[in-house]
């Protein structure tokens, strides 16, 4: 019997790797590919010997911006094609799109193509690479010294940003420097999305940013690369909580952090506090103004924000704030439970702050009692007795 048995379960095994064998013979015999025109449309072919003795093809595809993975049944044909609309189903510059086949024949065999992965890379342009560990940098034009310095940037950057955010172990990194803000916000606009400077992709580990002139090149790039960089880690130490991170305190944070500050933040910020005009924190907890100049003052605001954090309760409050958030507390409790204050309480402290009472303010009542004692000691006086 246990002899019987043994020689039952050899046979079993032998059938099942034959099986086996044969699924992966066929799935060898399968060319699988894909092809876009960026912005526009995206191609998935598959092309095989054996396309009479196919019941069902299914296309499966998915990019870390989609919501989920897309699903397309097709007819069995010679070649197997389906092409997607990028106008309507919007990809982010530079994701990696993974794709597989599955096929079932007509007798009921399940034929699974092995997945591949296409970089959806904006193809307008002829990039050139340079790495320095886990980070690359693409640019145009033959210039090497531009490439350098956005790794240069990063280098000094990285120390004083990883102080501050709690990220373990830093993941790879690209950067894509783009020759105008006009060719950048093409890209994007192709994919939905419009900006006016750089971008960051962090669930990608890609940046976008620009070099227009190379005589302000570096400068441009300490602010720009330092910003996106702080979402970079960001996304790292909040994980599945990063999308709910209030604006004020992301933006403000990568504001702040900027190597070479906007020069034109001071005097917006400075403006709208002589005119009573800054924005309630509350208001900038999950979205920004969308016309150009209030926009500004909501960075210039946001970023003196978490540098009167810093400067009152130092580094830790910063990555207690960032703790906080990551364990999905929202734009009021992360402050009240760090900081001790409410958000209204906050904003009233942080305009104190940089908009000291004036001598009037701070001295006006004790003037009026002191005036007011005089006017009385001097009726006493002249009031006949």
């Amino acid at each position: 019997m246990k002899r019987a048995f043994l020689v039952g379960l050899l046979i079993s095994w032998l059938v099942g790797w034959s099986a086996l064998s044969v699924a992966a013979q066929d799935a060898a015999g399968w060319q699988s590919q894909a092809d876009y025109t960026f912005g526009q449309a995206l191609t998935f072919e598959l092309a095989g010997k054996d396309t009479d003795d196919l019941a069902q093809a299914t296309l499966f595809f998915k990019a870390a911006n989609l919501p989920s993975t897309f699903t397309v049944e097709l007819e069995p044909a010679d070649e197997l094609s389906h092409t997607v609309d990028l106008t309507q189903l919007r990809l982010a510059p530079f994701s990696a799109i993974d794709y597989w086949w599955r096929l079932t024949t007509k007798d009921g065999a399940i034929i699974d193509v092995p997945a591949q992965t296409l970089i959806y890379a904006d193809n307008q342009f002829a990039w050139q690479e340079m790495a320095q560990d886990d980070v690359i940098v693409h640019w145009t034009g033959d210039d090497p010294a531009l490439g350098q310095v956005a790794l240069d940037v990063v280098a000094e950057a990285l120390p004083n940003l990883q102080a501050i955010i709690p990220v373990a172990e830093s993941q790879p990194l690209r950067i894509y420097i783009y020759p105008t803000s006009a060719d950048l916000r093409a890209a994007l606009r192709l994919t939905g999305q419009d900006w006016i400077g750089a971008h960051a992709h962090p669930e990608l580990g890609v940046i976008l940013v620009t070099a227009v002139n190379s005589r302000t090149a570096a400068a441009d790039l300490r602010r720009s690369i330092p910003h996106e960089l702080v979402h970079f880690l960001l996304y790292q130490a909040a994980g599945a909580s990063y999308e709910q991170m209030p604006l004020w305190f992301n933006e403000g944070l990568a504001t702040y952090l900027e190597t070479t500050p906007n020069p034109n933040y001071a005097l917006l910020l400075e403006t709208a506090v002589a005119e009573q005009n800054t924005i309630p924190l509350e208001q900038l907890c999950y979205s920004f103004p969308t016309d150009a100049n209030t926009v500004l003052l909501a960075y210039a605001q946001s970023g003196s924000v978490i540098t009167y954090i810093q400067d009152r309760y130092g580094n830790q409050a910063v990555t207690d704030l960032i703790t906080a958030h990551a364990d999905g507390a929202d734009c009021e409790t992360a402050v009240a439970r760090t900081l001790n204050l409410s958000l209204n309480e906050l904003q009233q402290d942080w305009l104190a702050s940089i908009h000291p009472p004036s001598f009037w303010q701070q001295y006006g009542l004790w003037l009026l009692l002191l005036a007011g004692g005089f006017a009385i000691t001097a009726l006493l006086v002249i009031i006949p007795k």
